[in-house]
């Protein structure tokens, strides 16, 4: 995360949540879109980081907790290579996909 995600900032909870805080900024709209990854310090790293992000670019790919729904194209979270900074670029993704769509 240091070396990629420069802007990011680790937070943590401790012995219940640790992860990262940072912006994304819509290509289409330039609306900044702050972003928290997130893991249950107990189930991490057996258990993926959940994405939240506020404001929501539309409404449709969204849980009720308030966390992203995403798929993994053909991939499954491992955790022995799987990485926060993967959850990210899943976000970063989203953000150009559908930022000004919504």
């Amino acid at each position: 995360m240091n070396n990629v995600f420069t802007d990011f900032e680790p937070f943590a909870e401790p012995g219940r949540w640790a992860g990262f805080r940072g912006w994304l900024r819509g290509k289409r709209t330039g609306r900044v879109n702050e972003l928290l990854i997130k893991a249950s310090i107990p189930k991490y790293p057996n258990q993926e980081p959940a994405v939240y992000m506020n404001p929501h670019p539309e409404r449709h790919h969204w849980i009720g907790d308030g966390r992203l729904c995403y798929l993994r194209r053909g991939h499954v979270w491992n955790p022995a290579e799987d990485t926060f900074a993967q959850a990210v670029i899943i976000a970063a993704k989203y953000v150009d996909e559908f930022d000004g769509r919504g």
